[in-house]
């Protein structure tokens, strides 16, 4: 096993996950010339200084560095002569601070960095939302050294087996452990451009709180066995995982604290978590939402995900094997209702019993979204 953990810049995190398997840690300042793949208020805010003694930890335990360089859009940036220059003296400065490699969705910055630095480690983020076979290989062609999978491809066995088999010797292949994307998310390209818009340095000003998170938060509130739907992996699963021949995985954790990627760290890294499934992966629908309605006096119709727990040691064991043979890309989920199943076994609300829990239908309250914004 080798796990990427996103860092929070706390010196005290790396030294408690060094006995772990952690072979790299990523992360970025919160604001960047690009943009990356997290909105820069919900991240640490730090200087070069900060980012140049963390990494100098993280070596020390033999630990690399990957940049998110992963905007999932240039707005057209690339026909800039001064956008060059100035993405040129970016990832310069960025190698001198001690960086060891790049993740990036855009195949404009996979040939821009692989020309500067040859030998430097790409890896191709979840925002290029790689979908088939074709796709990744085309990333390989480019020259990669890692790809790391739409988290919709988790449960995709027929496709990591053949990525595995035609690939598995040239490039590295990383799952996403812990993210809490709705399955075939609507808002999932939207959310991707809002993010790297609100993190690059020219982009949206003053925005607090990235809106789609509140219609996903709907679609959990309307339908809490999407919970199950959601392709994060269990830590009892990964075996699953490593016997078709994926050993790398990343825990997206970079604007969490430090005693919870620790916890999620050490539960991956043994295998075994038997609490709240929800302590350890991101769940921004019952953590965010609640508290942003609250705080522009909005709908309290949300805070009932605050009191979802799905009991992990509740899992059938075999529970994962139903995707071998079943195909979720051709097959509704109101026909098939496996995830309903497994979700009436191990979800309480409020203690009560998924089928005890009566919710009537919501829409998102679209009305509130200026409010997102300062002084909005």
């Amino acid at each position: 096993m080798r796990l990427v953990v996103g860092t929070n810049f706390d010196d005290s995190l790396l030294e408690q996950i060094r006995s772990y398997p952690v072979k790299y840690i990523f992360g970025s300042h919160a604001k960047t010339l690009t943009g990356h793949g997290r909105a820069s208020f919900v991240l640490p805010q730090i200087d070069d200084e900060r980012f140049r003694q963390h990494l100098s930890v993280a070596h020390s335990y033999n630990i690399k560095f990957l940049y998110t360089m992963n905007t999932a859009s240039l707005n057209g940036k690339e026909y800039s002569e001064k956008f060059l220059k100035d993405l040129k003296a970016e990832v310069d400065r960025l190698v001198s601070l001690g960086v060891d490699g790049f993740i990036v969705a855009l195949p404009f910055l996979v040939y821009y960095i692989r020309n500067e630095y040859p030998d430097i480690e790409i890896s191709i983020s979840s925002f290029a939302r790689i979908y088939n076979i074709r796709e990744f290989e085309e990333y390989v062609n480019m020259g990669v050294n890692t790809v790391i999978l739409h988290e919709d491809d988790n449960r995709n066995f027929k496709l990591l087996r053949a990525l595995v088999k035609n690939y598995g010797k040239k490039v590295d292949i990383e799952l996403i452990l812990n993210n809490s994307c709705l399955w075939g998310c609507p808002y999932r390209r939207t959310h991707d451009l809002i993010t790297s818009a609100i993190s690059s340095t020219d982009g949206v000003k003053d925005v607090w709180f990235e809106y789609p998170i509140l219609f996903c938060a709907t679609d959990v509130r309307n339908d809490i066995a999407n919970i199950i739907r959601m392709r994060w992996i269990r830590p009892e699963d990964i075996d699953y995982y490593e016997s078709i021949g994926i050993d790398r995985f990343k825990i997206a954790s970079r604007n969490k604290k430090t005693e919870w990627i620790v916890r999620a760290v050490k539960a991956y890294a043994e295998k075994r978590y038997d609490g709240n499934l929800i302590d350890i992966i991101s769940y921004p629908q019952g953590r965010a939402v609640p508290n942003v309605m609250r705080k522009i006096n909005g709908p309290d119709y949300y805070n009932v995900l605050e009191k979802v727990v799905v009991h992990n040691n509740l899992f059938p064991k075999d529970w994962l094997r139903f995707f071998e043979y079943n195909d979720c890309d051709t097959r509704s989920c109101s026909e098939c209702r496996y995830c309903d199943a497994i979700a009436e076994k191990v979800i309480t609300v409020d203690g009560k019993k998924l089928s005890e829990v009566k919710l009537d239908k919501i829409r998102p309250p679209i009305e509130l979204i200026p409010r997102f914004v300062k002084n909005g």
